[in-house]
């Protein structure tokens, strides 16, 4: 229970009604500081996971390599065929 009360207490200064007697808290049916705290947190999760991330390219290409291999295994060309555009290839 440490933690949830050190959670708590993360950013009592930052809220609209927190340690000052004035404010919102009176009347707001939820509490503002937690909001903000979640909105922090959050935001610092969603821009690290973004700047960790791969970006997608999209569909990727086949080499040349992998067109020669998906033809000799459809049957298209035969071994002779493949070793010698293999080398070249090389």
């Amino acid at each position: 229970m440490e933690i949830l009360s050190s959670f708590g207490n993360w950013c009592s200064g930052l809220s609209f009604g927190h340690g000052a007697g004035y404010g919102m808290s009176g009347w707001m049916p939820f509490h503002f500081g937690g909001i903000l705290q979640l909105l922090v947190i959050g935001l610092i999760i969603y821009f690290t996971v973004r700047l960790f991330r791969r970006p997608d390219t999209g569909v990727r290409s086949d080499t040349s390599l992998d067109i020669l291999k998906k033809r000799y295994a459809s049957g298209e060309i035969d071994e002779s065929i493949y070793t010698r555009m293999k080398d070249e290839l090389r």
